[in-house]
């Protein structure tokens, strides 16, 4: 089977995704679009009901399906890492990742909030707000740190990893690569167990491969994604 992803450049949304894929050995087309292509698609023919952006997955070349979170499921139940699926078959299993993936979510939700805001200097300090002491990201980090900590594998669901370490791994990492202003690489500093989850990740060798190699476009922004970042 072929499979085409298309997003944009950035590493958001769609980042999972390209990292399931990336672990399991599936080859796929990376369609990344700039604005302009997507104001071309947005909307047209093959624009899939169920969504209101992209990322949009299609197969073998047929119908597009949208929403992020449901593209990566269907990646996840599709790859396998050292013959275990990134999203298990186990429904208890698969109850904790979901629970993970939306819990990610929640957190970043709270940031896509502050794109709302007009004022750069505004929007700067709101997002500096988000990740003081009892506030909400910084709440949910002290979570997902705790939940590190607690795990004996070091991954969040089980002892291999799956779709919830690629979800948090991605947008922790999207807070730290200098898209967000407000926000930078200091993000994990009071986070040691989390950090370590971002390292461990970063260090699986389909993952360390891909972003040491990785020279397209938004390369910049996928340094802290690396080993010792």
């Amino acid at each position: 089977m072929s499979y085409e992803l298309t997003y944009f450049a950035l590493p958001a949304l769609a980042e999972s995704s390209r990292l399931a894929f990336t672990l399991g050995g599936i080859a796929f087309k990376d369609n990344m679009v700039d604005g302009e292509a997507w104001g071309k698609m947005k909307g047209g023919p093959e624009h899939p009901l169920t969504s209101g952006g992209l990322p949009w997955l299609s197969v073998d070349g047929g119908k597009k399906y949208g929403q992020s979170a449901a593209v990566a499921r269907y990646v996840g139940k599709i790859a396998k890492y050292e013959g275990k699926a990134l999203y298990p078959e186990d429904p208890l299993a698969a109850l904790e990742v979901d629970g993970v993936m939306d819990a990610v979510k929640d957190m970043f939700d709270n940031v896509g909030k502050t794109f709302a805001i007009q004022d750069a200097a505004e929007k700067v300090a709101a997002r500096k707000k988000l990740l003081e002491d009892g506030q909400p990201v910084h709440t949910w980090m002290t979570r997902f740190n705790k939940m590190a900590e607690q795990s004996s594998s070091g991954y969040l669901v089980g002892d291999s990893p799956t779709l919830a370490d690629l979800a948090l791994f991605c947008s922790v990492n999207l807070m730290r690569c200098g898209f967000l202003d407000g926000m930078d690489m200091t993000l994990l500093e009071p986070f040691p167990a989390l950090k370590a989850h971002k390292e461990k990740i970063a260090s699986l060798p389909p993952i360390q491969a891909y972003y040491d190699g990785y020279a397209g476009p938004g390369a910049e922004m996928r340094a802290p994604f690396k080993v010792g970042a």
